[in-house]
């Protein structure tokens, strides 16, 4: 039997119910449906029971979003790649024995053919896919570099130009004692988030408001690649002693659980791990950020990683001049 026209009418008001408790319908929808209800005391009853049946939804609170959901999934992107897909097609594959037991359907010329096509595929599209998430990391990694520069300028702003510095002990090391130990005014006034301090691609995660209960020890932590910043054993370095100054840089590849390495080349000229080896980005003075494939400064020949003319460490080197870039862990 077929619905008549006041059947019709009564489903679409009922319809209605749920939109009209969620508040959903516009403005002439909710006045035509409360002139309905007026008269309609089935309809009220209707809309109570619904009322009620969606009253715990209320009770219920959901968490807010992390501050971090952005780069994490920017990082989810960049660090998936197709071989998962492979791998789980592989599990799936007409390959192995059918479900009664008996022989595969495909025969060996056939499956030949199949892995070529699937090794072709990937030789193809792999290497594409890297590049793009190579580039996805290196981006979400100047998000955070960004913040960082904008928090490290503001306290400069407030101290005569000085970057954050904590003051440096007669016989401070700074693989034992971190250089970065300096940064702790700048995170405990939340001019610098924890989060701002390394690369989002790193392992270790963080959880920003204990992080900020104890900022000194989320600073000595080893398995976070933090940015690189001017070494304070000098003077306390300034953000405007001149242009193209780099106020942080990824991890120095130099200096890593608290020791000396040379590259493996033997050289003091590495990239940092953080990008593959493929280069790092760097913060300026002026704001901007790059990503530079040799540590080396085009513009004065230095290098970002050392002080100049030092060929060994122990960690109570400082920069040798007011212009020689010296960015330590």
């Amino acid at each position: 039997m077929s619905q008549g026209p006041l059947d019709e009418n009564q489903a679409m008001i009922e319809d209605s119910i749920l939109p009209y408790i969620l508040g959903t319908l516009s403005e002439s929808e909710i006045a035509s449906f409360e002139s309905k209800l007026a008269s309609d005391a089935e309809l009220a009853n209707k809309v109570e029971a619904a009322r009620r049946a969606i009253a715990p939804l209320n009770a219920w609170k959901a968490p807010a979003p992390p501050t971090t959901l952005v780069d994490n999934i920017l990082i989810q992107a960049a660090t998936t790649t197709p071989l998962e897909y492979v791998a789980a097609s592989a599990s799936m594959s007409p390959i192995s024995q059918n479900a009664s037991g008996g022989r595969s359907r495909f025969r060996l010329r056939e499956l030949i053919a199949i892995a070529a096509c699937i090794a072709l595929m990937v030789s193809l599209y792999i290497p594409g896919v890297s590049s793009i998430s190579q580039r996805q990391l290196q981006n979400a990694c100047k998000l955070n570099m960004a913040g960082f520069g904008s928090g490290v300028s503001a306290y400069a702003n407030e101290n005569n130009g000085n970057l954050p510095n904590i003051g440096a002990s007669p016989n401070s090391n700074w693989l034992s004692d971190p250089n970065r130990l300096h940064l702790l005014p700048a995170v405990r006034h939340r001019l610098v988030l924890p989060r701002q301090l390394f690369c989002p691609g790193a392992d270790g995660t963080i959880d920003e408001e204990a992080t900020l209960k104890n900022v000194e020890e989320f600073l000595r932590r080893t398995d976070l690649p933090f940015w690189a910043v001017p070494n304070a054993n000098g003077p306390v370095p300034k953000i405007n002693i001149r242009i193209n100054v780099p106020l942080a840089a990824d991890a120095n590849p130099l200096f890593q659980q608290g020791k000396f390495h040379r590259g493996t080349d033997g050289t003091l000229t590495p990239n940092s791990h953080t990008h593959g080896g493929k280069g790092q980005n760097v913060l300026f003075n002026d704001g901007s950020i790059r990503f530079i494939k040799t540590p080396v400064l085009d513009e004065n020949n230095d290098n970002i990683w050392t002080a100049n003319n030092i060929e060994d460490y122990q960690g109570t080197e400082a920069q040798q001049s007011a212009t020689d870039a010296f960015l330590t862990p």
